[in-house]
């Protein structure tokens, strides 16, 4: 019975040792969600309060994206994309922002989102 151990205990290190060499390893293993460039947030310059329905648009590489609302006044997109944006946030009765040169990196499987805080003057 000893032996036997001894046995299936090499014969389990020695399988874990060629797993890892195996051609069909994974390695890193992504999500398929997808994750937002920007998270805008978007308040009254004046007295901090969020400001709802707000135009926010993102513009990467001559394309313009508007940004949906997800909730609490926030705006989020567009989805996987990496590189320089400008945004522009305009509502009536504010006077309009734009901000350029907004870097979105990436790792090996999502864009790593960047938070945007616009804080609109009123008119």
């Amino acid at each position: 019975m000893r032996l036997f151990s001894s046995a299936l205990a090499s014969a389990v290190l020695m399988a874990g040792c060629a797993s890892a060499n195996m051609p069909n390893d994974p390695g890193v293993v992504c999500t398929a969600i997808a994750i937002s460039s920007l998270n805008v947030t978007v308040r009254d310059a004046a007295t901090g309060v969020p400001v709802c329905d707000a135009s926010v648009m993102a513009i990467h590489d001559g394309t313009t994206y508007p940004l949906r609302q997800t909730g609490d006044c926030r705006y989020a997109g567009p989805e996987e994309r990496d590189g320089l944006f400008e945004v522009r946030v305009q509502k009536a009765g504010y006077i309009p922002a734009s901000f350029i040169n907004i870097r979105v990196h990436r790792d090996e499987c999502h864009v790593i989102p960047v938070a945007v805080n616009v804080d609109l003057p009123p008119r």
